[in-house]
């Protein structure tokens, strides 16, 4: 299939099944984790084209190679960080950079497809506070898995450790502090509707990142995980006769197993803060449904691998993954409804959405029971459709793309480490490497904000004044018509994750290439 949804990784890794016993947690032995290191201790292919950077005043090296499927990074100190490898489940501690041959954390995790160890931050008072939060997909076997059923239905979890510094270091479990939905069957009939034309369980629109607020708060991206229902736009889910629920389980009100499509805005605790723009709401709804509204920051989100903080401003910016039309960049705020199923872009472009959706790219949404021809023809019409939490605001994205460009990791730049030009700008990586895709694969983009930081600065491009690149249709899509002047950098394949480090050099995670490259000033 040509359609673009979700991280693209290595496809020639094997996984070692290893059995546990029942009492033992899921965290493997020591003698597994050296068993599966050793299966995964393979060449995994890079990028087709080296990684460049497009200023001749900066440079990129590797900062880290040796690793199986990096997907995050976060910083100990200069010079010493965690790496968290997405299908290991291991957490890897890297010195100088060294990958020391003990891993720090070894979970084990179901990784097929958007699964598998997806995140980390610590406690704002790291170190003093020694408490690290990890988003990460169970196995439902004790083992490493790629099996799409090999997972619970709440497998997706975000559970809290202490780092023990003691040797060289290790995280021990705390307490789980959030439980979502992992498991897709959508393949499985609905009683009482038409068979299932979803062909197989998945295991993807998983988003899978997890930030650390200015305002001390964790912020949690999940994706639509395929659901149907009240956070997707649809009150009453797919179908158009009863039994009007989102699938075997129920919906299409956002229970333990429905809450999708959301960023989540809690407490280190795992609670809702009272402040939360939907918290009166859930109250009045009571019960989990109500509950799972107080924990919202904002929802209508299809899938996305990016978000970052302001440094400047404090406001949460996200990348979000199109089906096949209109990926976008959004600047978050409370309570905001970012459209999704019934808009994709912005909502001037609604018949551009459904046109690109319902005629190229095999006419299909993933989740085929809610099929693109039931797309509003007028922005009014799909406003009117919008699930309208007391609160909420639809906002148009910052900036789009017409066609599927794969935005994933994102970065601010805090200081002039890499010049002054680049303080205050957002990086963004791509879901997809030049040697699958080719066109923009691979690309890093640079983009800069309003002075009053509230926008997208497009006055480097007059073609982008409508807040839109109108890239051009290609099959493999990723074409780079009007974000010429946005990118910066090309060949660093699928990149899951940027970071600025202690030193204030950018760090770019790439899951295709088994490496972290480093992006810095030129002597």
């Amino acid at each position: 299939m040509n359609r673009i949804t979700s991280l693209q990784i290595p496809g020639n890794i094997a996984h070692q099944i290893i059995s546990r016993p029942r009492n033992i947690p899921p965290f493997k032995t020591l003698a597994t984790a050296i068993s599966i290191a050793a299966t995964l201790a393979g060449p995994v292919k890079a990028d087709s084209i080296p990684a460049t950077v497009l200023d001749p005043n900066l440079q990129v090296g590797v900062a880290v190679s040796g690793l199986s499927q990096p997907i995050g990074v976060v910083f100990l100190a200069a010079n010493d960080m965690l790496v968290l490898e997405k299908a290991s489940g291991q957490i890897k501690r890297v010195i100088n950079g060294s990958v020391q041959a003990t891993p720090v954390l070894d979970l084990a995790v179901n990784s097929n497809s958007e699964r598998g160890l997806l995140s980390m931050v610590f406690h704002p008072q790291f170190p003093e506070v020694p408490e690290v939060f990890i988003r990460w997909t169970e196995s439902s076997t004790g083992a490493d898995s790629t099996v799409a059923l090999e997972v619970p239905v709440l497998g997706n979890r975000i559970d809290r450790f202490r780092w023990d510094p003691s040797g060289d270091g290790r995280l021990v479990f705390d307490q789980n502090i959030l439980k979502l939905r992992a498991l897709q069957t959508d393949n499985i009939q609905v009683v009482g509707q038409p068979p299932s034309a979803n062909a197989n369980p998945q295991g993807n629109h998983n988003g899978g990142v997890i930030k650390l607020g200015p305002d001390g708060h964790l912020y949690v991206y999940t994706g639509d995980l395929g659901r149907r229902g009240w956070m997707q736009n649809l009150s009453n889910g797919p179908f158009l006769k009863a039994p009007l629920i989102d699938d075997t389980y129920g919906g299409p009100e956002p229970d333990d197993v429905h809450l999708s499509g959301v960023i989540l805005r809690i407490n280190t605790n795992g609670n809702a803060p009272v402040d939360n723009p939907f918290f009166a709401a859930g109250a009045g709804i009571g019960g989990d449904v109500g509950a799972n509204i107080q924990k919202i920051y904002s929802y209508g989100h299809r899938n996305g691998f990016g978000m970052a903080f302001d440094p400047a401003s404090g406001h949460l910016w996200e990348t979000e993954n199109a089906d096949d039309a209109f990926s976008e960049l959004n600047r978050v705020i409370p309570g905001m409804n970012g459209g999704w199923i019934q808009f994709a872009g912005p909502a001037s472009r609604i018949s551009q959405f459904k046109a690109i959706e319902t005629t190229q790219f095999n006419n299909a949404m993933q989740q085929v029971r809610y099929p693109p021809t039931r797309i509003a023809y007028t922005s009014a019409l799909g406003k009117a459709r919008l699930m309208a939490l007391p609160g909420s605001i639809y906002v148009d994205p910052e900036l789009s793309w017409k066609y599927e460009i794969g935005p994933a990791g994102a970065a601010f730049v805090d200081g002039d480490a890499l010049g002054a030009e680049y303080n205050g700008t957002l990086w963004m990586g791509s879901s997809r490497g030049f040697a699958q895709v080719g066109a923009n694969g691979g690309s890093l983009y640079r983009i800069k904000l309003t002075a009053d930081r509230l926008h997208v600065d497009v006055s480097a491009d007059p073609r982008l004044a409508d807040k839109v690149a109108d890239n051009l249709f290609r099959a493999q899509k990723f074409d780079g018509t009007e974000s010429e002047t946005l990118k910066i950098g090309s060949g660093f394949g699928t990149t899951t994750d940027i970071e600025q480090g202690p030193d204030g050099n950018l760090y770019v995670v790439s899951i295709s290439d088994s490496s972290i490259y480093r992006i810095s000033r030129k002597p």
